[in-house]
């Protein structure tokens, strides 16, 4: 798969996050529909989960961590790079490793 789909896909974990708050709020203000939203907070969360564990996968270690800190808490390459104590640059090779290595299942 090509690595501009594979960022397509990473990049819907912290949208996914977006959507659950947003149907919470709307379970609040229309209580009669909230099995149906339900339905859709379980399906975001469960999206969520399969990156996770598709991240976990690259390598369970360094190369993982990049992506985690990149795609899962939204952090910059260089702000990854001074949260790992790396340099931006090796951090940048990693990061192109990982996403080589990213299997989507």
């Amino acid at each position: 798969m090509e690595i501009h789909k594979k960022k397509e896909y990473l990049d819907l974990y912290l949208i996914q996050q977006t959507k659950i708050l947003r149907l919470k709020r709307l379970m609040e203000a229309n209580p009669e529909a909230n099995e149906r939203y339900l339905i859709k907070i379980k399906n975001a969360e469960q999206l969520r989960e399969k990156i996770e564990d598709d991240i976990d996968k690259v390598d369970g270690g360094l190369l993982s961590e990049v992506l985690s800190q990149h795609y899962l808490c939204g952090r910059s390459l260089e702000q990854t790079a001074y949260a790992l104590n790396y340099s931006k640059r090796h951090i940048e090779r990693l990061y192109k490793t990982a996403m080589e290595k990213l299997s989507i299942s």
